[in-house]
């Protein structure tokens, strides 16, 4: 239920903007007829009853920051939420008990350090868990509220028109039915007051009959499934009281539409005369009738002011309005979609890449390098081999995208390729909504299974990670606004030296274990001899550093937590300090990955 009330809240915001815009227009298009703006009330509630996922360049949300991927993004089942999290709950115990084992046999402050920050987090976890669960009921009793409302309404109106008299084929008359109206949710039908005279009984059925055949009746009950869902919302409040008067409205224009100047007026004197008479109040479920005795003059008023104004346009103009107002509706009922860098790659062939073009970013000495264009190779519709270019040689990489539209935000896993734990992880990551860029470096396996690893090596994985980030711009199906780095031991450290250096480049990163302490050395080359540690308090974007409870050395962690601006520690319970994780560690990982995800970035 929680990611179902994150969804219908992203729906709101979104839907929110919809409707102001379209209160514009209805202003602007005040002197027209209304038919026109019910393009617009479609689109409406089309943003506030359907989760749109399709994308354009030219809608709105490319040009207004409503940042409601922070709200969602690409909201998940609630059963894999729910795993995550029991999942974080069972890792935090069972570190707690094993750092409180080791605290009995060791004495030893720092490890009592490393439960703080295992329980701290996952308290943090836990509040905002708990926040949005409460959220998420407190609008699900709204829903049910407004909801039983409308359904006993619709019963005890059912009820008190059991006994109307049918005298026409939809018709029905009687003397508990103070105001005309159209009720019925599959088959509508027309009920009215026994007081009206011949004349009025004639307009009011033309009037009525029109609202059957427009439809009205159907938006009506949809309008009041809006309402029950985004109850929270004024903005919904405001659109369906203002659809109601379009409607209105637009009826009148219809039913008017061939009547002569004298049967025009006769029907707005109608409407008046009626007016008077009517003390009913409107409810949710009675969707057509006048409104009750504080807002009917209101309300009539506006009415004949536009039965008496209304006047047919030229059909160009009709033309020119209606495609108008369906291109803005395009724009409006949309989602965004950033503009790519540059597509032309698309066009390319695989020798393409040695047309060489400069980075896009001037790299200063010691980090020259030239760059080309990549080429792909489509292995199925959601996989891609791309080879990369740092100086003429390839840097490999395999792009993993989920089944919705791009482009997409994007996890670069380091040094990860052709690694079966690693694929698992990368199929979790996909499967909820992000893409996957897998590298490795174009190091030769004796040089990247070295034991330690160091100097010019570790220099030129950073560059080929350098190559690829300024490359991105040349693969459409990733948003190079919204990247992520994600490394595992020796790729931790190429992830975090990489992300410090080019943090307005990325959205944050993900240390699983990195190698921090032991990698003492950058580069053999004089000119390069900074550490890690040294960097770590220029970091100010999302990082999220794991650590197993059973490995050694947990000082590098709790350094590199402090040093970093905003650094979660996680404590995972055992390691994965070999070239493969486990499935369960793996699992744990990726969970906890897509949690801080949805949480902290």
């Amino acid at each position: 239920m929680t990611d179902l009330f994150l969804k219908v809240l992203e729906m709101s915001i979104m839907g929110s903007v919809v409707v102001l815009a379209t209160i514009l227009f209805r202003f602007l298009l005040r002197k027209r007829s209304k038919r026109f703006i019910m393009i617009l009330w479609a689109v409406v509630a089309a943003r506030l009853l359907f989760p749109i996922n399709v994308q354009s360049v030219i809608s709105v949300f490319n040009y207004i920051p409503l940042h409601t991927d922070a709200i969602t993004t690409q909201i998940q089942e609630a059963k894999v939420f729910e795993e995550a999290n029991a999942e974080a709950a069972a890792v935090a115990d069972k570190t707690s008990e094993k750092t409180s084992a080791d605290t009995t046999v060791h004495k030893d402050s720092n490890d009592r350090h490393d439960e703080e920050l295992t329980v701290v987090h996952n308290e943090h976890v836990r509040v905002i868990t708990d926040v949005k669960t409460l959220l998420a009921a407190i609008w699900f009793i709204g829903f049910a509220a407004v909801a039983l409302y409308t359904a006993i309404r619709f019963i005890l109106l059912k009820i008190k028109l059991k006994d109307a008299i049918r005298i026409d084929k939809n018709v029905y008359e009687s003397e508990k039915v103070k105001s005309p109206f159209v009720f019925g949710l599959f088959v509508p039908k027309i009920y009215l007051p026994e007081v009206l005279d011949n004349t009025e009984r004639e307009y009011i059925l033309m009037h009525e009959r029109t609202h059957i055949k427009h439809g009205d009746w159907i938006g009506k009950i949809l309008g009041i499934v809006i309402v029950a869902i985004h109850w929270f919302n004024p903005f919904v409040w405001l659109s369906y009281a203002l659809f109601e008067q379009d409607i209105e409205m637009s009826c009148d224009e219809s039913t008017v539409s061939k009547m002569t100047s004298e049967l025009r007026q006769a029907y707005a004197i109608s409407i008046v005369n009626y007016a008077k008479r009517s003390n009913t109040k409107k409810y949710l479920v009675t969707p057509l009738g006048f409104s009750n005795s504080r807002f009917c003059k209101a309300e009539v008023t506006h009415r004949v002011k536009n039965i008496i104004s209304f006047k047919k346009g030229s059909k160009a103009t009709s033309v020119l309005l209606t495609v108008t107002l369906l291109f803005v509706g395009a724009a409006l009922g949309l989602n965004s979609k950033p503009v790519a860098a540059a597509e032309e790659y698309l066009s390319l062939t695989n020798d393409d890449f040695v047309q060489a073009v400069e980075a896009p970013v001037q790299r200063e000495a010691p980090f020259d390098y030239k760059t080309a264009v990549p080429s792909v190779k489509t292995l199925t519709d959601s996989e891609k081999e791309i080879s990369f270019y740092r100086d003429g040689k390839a840097v490999k990489g395999k792009l993993l995208t989920p089944e919705a539209i791009g482009p997409y935000k994007t996890i670069i896993m380091c040094g990860c390729i052709n690694s079966p734990s690693y694929t698992k992880v990368s199929k979790y990551f996909t499967e909820n909504g992000y893409a996957v860029l897998l590298i490795k470096s174009n190091l030769n396996n004796d040089q990247y299974f070295a034991p330690y690893p160091h100097g010019d090596q570790l220099f030129s994985e950073v560059l080929d990670l350098y190559a690829v980030m300024d490359e991105l711009r040349y693969v459409p199906e990733i948003d190079t606004g919204n990247v992520y780095l994600w490394g595992h031991q020796q790729g931790g450290y190429v992830a975090a030296y990489a992300g410090i250096n080019r943090k307005s480049e990325i959205k944050g990163m993900f240390l699983v274990e990195p190698e921090l302490e032991t990698v003492n050395v950058f580069s053999e080359s004089p000119r390069l001899v900074a550490k890690i540690y040294d960097l770590m308090p220029q970091c100010d974007v999302p990082v999220t550093l794991f650590w197993g409870t059973m490995l050694p050395n947990s000082n590098e962690a709790k350094k590199a937590a402090s040093l970093m601006p905003d650094c979660k520690l996680i404590m995972l319970e055992g390691n994965s300090y070999s070239l493969e994780f486990d499935d369960k560690y793996a699992e744990n990982v990726a969970k906890m990955t897509i949690e801080a995800l949805k949480t902290r970035m």
